[in-house]
């Protein structure tokens, strides 16, 4: 993407003059991810190579800069100067460093990198007979005691497509297998019946080895994504606390992170979101949203763009206009990180934008901090908020 010299000019703004920047201009401004990408790079580029001077640059120096920039314009995560000499000067301006630093710099330490996190070494499988396997990338074939060939696909991950139960006899009740996802892993799944079921962090679901009977039951807890196989005569049903959701064929997400409360997200197709204890059935749409809070034991629906549920299986965070209390505890789910907070008004500061999955916390919590006129701090595993002009 070229970015604009008012893009460039206002990202500049919001790392150094934030608080004298109106809130719903930065929220607005931050909805583009593109926005947010260039925010980064010009953070990444103050962090690493602060100066003391900037402001003595001669048109030869000028110019060298800009053909710098435009040498690495083929790279995707590079900065395009549409206005060379006001561009620079800008950038200049607002990040601070010397010529001959930004001269001696190589491609690789300008450009921000994007790691995502995909640490399916963490994930656990669990056989029907309890036995325990810690799956790593490699592809491996997973025989039990009970169970036969699963393969574990270094790049797709479980697929249970020619798996078998060795049965003696014909009525022994259904293998079920559990895969437990823990703090800040990702793994996705295949089930027998060719249904794809992507696991986000702190999930466990199990199933059937092989799906027999007339319907097709799973059981979640924390958040998937499926995308079901169309079966008319043999329904897809995910079992939560206190709740089913019933599918014949479609997309659709399932969140049971927050206490007392399950988000289903459909994306396309058709599912029935059905209470156990009143046996009541709400159908949604592509769209929708249902919402069931456990304690009232009601479903309100409402339309929603999914995107912003379903980022997580593309690794990303998707914000809008979410609390810094909302936010912290979204990222403590991934990151295993612990959160302490200077005081309560804080808590209630809100940010809006979208922003790739970092191996690196800190790198996410940059991108937040400026928006959000808040600091944090981050020192082990533990993750300390405060307002801006905290900081001394």
């Amino acid at each position: 993407m070229r970015y604009c010299d008012e893009d460039i000019e206002f990202a500049g703004q919001i790392l150094t003059n934030r608080e004298e920047l109106d809130d719903a201009a930065v929220e607005l401004w931050m909805k583009d991810k593109e926005h947010v990408r260039l925010l980064d790079e010009l953070a990444t580029m103050r962090e690493r190579l602060a100066v003391e001077e900037f402001g003595h640059l001669e048109m030869e120096e000028l110019a060298r800069l800009k053909q710098s920039a435009v040498d690495r314009k083929g790279r995707w995560m590079t900065l395009r100067w549409s206005v060379a000499a006001s561009i620079v000067l800008i950038a200049a301006l607002f990040i601070g460093r010397t010529v001959d630093e930004w001269r001696n710099l190589d491609e690789e330490r300008l450009i921000a990198r994007v790691e995502r996190a995909v640490p399916g070494v963490k994930a656990e499988l669990i056989l029907g007979t309890g036995e325990r396997v810690v799956l790593t990338r490699q592809g491996a074939l997973i025989e039990g005691m009970q169970e036969t060939g699963i393969l574990n696909d270094s790049l797709n991950g479980l697929n249970y497509a020619n798996a078998r139960v060795q049965e003696k006899d014909e009525k022994i009740e259904p293998v079920f297998n559990t895969l437990r996802i823990p703090v800040g892993g990702y793994y996705r799944l295949t089930l027998a019946d060719g249904t794809k079921v992507w696991l986000n962090s702190k999930t466990e679901l199990r199933y059937p080895v092989t799906f027999n009977g007339e319907e097709r039951k799973v059981f979640l807890t924390g958040e998937a994504y499926f995308e079901v196989t169309h079966d008319e005569g043999h329904p897809f049903i995910v079992s939560t606390d206190n709740m089913n959701v019933k599918v014949y064929g479609t997309e659709f997400n399932v969140n049971t992170y927050q206490k007392g409360v399950i988000q289903t997200t459909l994306v396309n197709g058709k599912v029935g979101i059905r209470v156990n204890s009143t046996g009541k059935e709400v159908i949604l749409k592509p769209n929708q949203m249902a919402e069931f809070e456990e304690q009232s034991g009601t479903v309100q629906v409402k339309d929603v763009d999914p995107y912003a549920y379903i980022a997580w299986r593309n690794g990303e965070f998707v914000f809008e206009r979410e609390t810094i209390e909302e936010i912290m505890e979204r990222l403590s789910r991934w990151y295993d990180v612990k959160v302490f907070y200077t005081n309560e008004s804080v808590k209630q500061k809100r940010f809006t934008g979208v922003i790739d999955r970092y191996d690196d916390i800190e790198q996410v919590l940059r991108l937040i901090e400026g928006p959000a006129t808040l600091r944090f701090e981050v020192k082990g595993n533990t993750v300390t908020v405060q307002a801006a002009g905290n900081i001394k």
